[in-house]
């Protein structure tokens, strides 16, 4: 039997050696009861007949001391359990054929292959054990077998119950993992599985024998669920995983991370021509609508020496692949709107480019990356676009706004969600936007979220905007300085702000002031008429040009 048909797939080798470690202990505890139970019979079975069976323990014991060195352990496995048939073969034949009290013992070899390999070989087993009993039985002693069948019978009724039972238990419990690590829409294996294989392939690749991880999101799927609906989704989802499951083949594995992202697991180093059928499995156009895919790939251990650090910079890959394509939707939908806001209300959009610089620096602090700090960055661009309804006389009023205009100013987060929704690429953005202006303890516009319901993303641009919004001159009041504007955001803490966004903030601002005096120290110190260190230093009170965040702005967020 070669090793192809016996685990055609690294599935079903991996089934062999993990049944090896879930079986260790009972073949144990049966090889020490058989063993007992020879020594006991040995006044019947003769000492010469006894070495045979003990011949078969040691083979069954040191199984996996051999199954661990091998390159093919599914191949020591079988010829193990060949072996100890043959064994114990040879035992029933010189103590008796049919009148053996080993004779059933041969189902033993049988149970084994039902534990550990797939039906073919299981069937191939059970025909070879049959035969083998038949043999020892019917061909070494026909007449005593004919006279009493009921031994060989027994015997054979036995070996079908025991393998049947054993397959069925096998099949229970990979139905079981099978749940944990098998995505139940499409069949594909689930993030948890590539978890489990990202963490045992670090020990098998190495210069020469390379892996690739790639990661795959479906472009345009959301559109495609608004328009058609969750059931016409998962019908597609299905459709395209199992093209996407033909394109890697043999080559790798397949998984469906959740939503509309993939990822395939790559054994050897291949190039482009595989990627790009993956790509094409996981497109699809029709009337109304066009499915495209974006991707990052990750040469292992080449250029990742660990899990985490491969998923990051695919991630990271997969996203800067939709931002480099002059064709993104998304791209070109964001630098529209962006020219749109610049048009109606320069003000606004140098605002929207200051706030967008710190919440990526906040952002990143807080974790986030790949596509979570791009939509960040994004929303922050985009967060007032809604203000293109609202009229320039109210914008620039320099008084106090009245109940009506504070209403119509409030609407403007709704009317920029409902802006960039209109683009699929930007629904995230879109989402993210809607919640700009809601407030930690729950007192914010327009749905009252609060907590953990406002998105991170959402209250790092909601804190950012407020800083920019502070520092600012404004028609009706002057700037505050940023040292001032910082501690409003402190006291905010907890109340508009999420704690742990305005202590992010704090570090960047720090961290950015810091950079800042360092950098002017150097240009000072070629200057002869340079000031004080102590004055160099020194924190500014008043806004002015060389405070770090102070722009001119529009009116404050609100």
């Amino acid at each position: 039997m070669s090793g192809g048909w016996l685990c055609p797939s690294d599935r079903d080798r991996a089934r062999v050696l993990d049944a090896s470690a879930r079986v260790r202990k009972i073949r144990t505890i049966g090889s020490g009861i058989v063993g007992v139970t020879l020594v006991i019979c040995t006044p019947w079975l003769g000492w010469w007949t006894l070495v045979l069976f003990a011949a078969s323990a040691v083979n069954l014991l040191s199984v996996d001391w051999r199954m661990a060195r091998s390159a093919h352990p599914e191949r020591v496995s079988v010829s193990a359990i060949l072996i100890t048939l043959g064994l114990l073969a040879c035992g029933v034949v010189a103590s008796g054929g049919p009148s053996s009290p080993a004779l059933p013992w041969l189902v033993l070899p049988g149970a084994m292959v039902a534990a550990r390999f797939r039906p073919q070989v299981v069937v191939a087993a059970l025909s070879i054990t049959v035969a083998v009993i038949l043999g020892v039985t019917l061909g070494c002693y026909p007449r005593r077998t004919l006279h009493d069948p009921v031994p060989v019978l027994a015997t054979l009724a036995l070996l079908v119950a025991v393998v049947a039972i054993v397959r069925a238990l096998q099949e229970a419990e990979m139905h079981q993992r099978d749940e944990a690590t098998v995505d139940p829409l499409t069949g594909l294996a689930n993030r948890r599985q590539l978890a489990d294989d990202l963490s045992a392939i670090w020990s098998k690749v190495d210069d020469e024998h390379q892996a690739r991880l790639v990661l795959f999101d479906l472009d345009g799927f959301k559109a495609y669920n608004d328009n058609f609906g969750h059931l016409g989704g998962d019908m597609l989802l299905r459709r395209l995983a199992q093209a996407f499951k033909r394109a890697v083949d043999e080559g790798g594995c397949a998984y469906r991370l959740g939503g509309d992202e993939f990822c395939a697991l790559l054994w050897a180093d291949v190039g482009e021509t595989m990627i790009g059928d993956c790509l094409q499995a996981l497109s699809a156009v029709g009337e109304g609508f066009s499915i495209t895919s974006s991707y990052g790939s990750v040469s292992l251990p080449a250029e990742a020496s660990d899990t985490q650090m491969a998923l990051q910079l695919a991630d990271e890959r997969m996203y800067a692949y939709k931002d480099s394509s002059r064709a993104s939707a998304g791209k070109q939908t964001r630098d529209l709107a962006l020219q749109i806001l610049a048009a109606h209300e320069p003000e606004l959009h140098s605002h929207a480019s200051h706030v967008a610089e710190l919440a990526e620096g906040v952002a990143r602090r807080l974790g986030l990356s790949g596509p979570e700090l791009a939509d960040t960055v994004r929303a922050a661009e985009l967060h007032d676009i809604g203000k293109v309804a609202i009229p320039y006389s109210l914008l620039h009023k320099a008084g106090p706004l009245d109940e009506h205009e504070w209403r119509l100013m409030r609407h403007h987060t709704v009317v920029g969600a409902s802006i960039l929704s209109a683009a699929p690429a930007l629904a995230r953005v879109a989402d993210i936007v809607a919640a700009t202006h809601e407030r930690y303890d729950g007192s914010g516009y327009p749905r009252g979220l609060a907590g953990a319901e406002i998105p991170l993303a959402s209250q790092i641009v909601f804190a950012c905007d407020a800083f920019e919004a502070m520092i600012s001159e404004r028609p009706f009041g002057e700037a505050k300085a940023e040292v001032d504007a910082l501690r409003e955001l402190r006291a905010c803490a907890g109340t508009q702000f999420d704690p742990r966004v305005v202590d992010a903030f704090a570090a960047e601002y720090a961290a950015r002031r810091v950079a800042q005096l360092e950098a002017r120290g150097m240009d000072e110190s070629d200057d002869a008429h340079a000031p004080a260190a102590g004055a160099a230093i020194a924190v500014p009170t008043t806004p002015g040009p060389a405070s770090l965040a102070h722009r001119p702005s529009a009116r404050p967020a609100v």
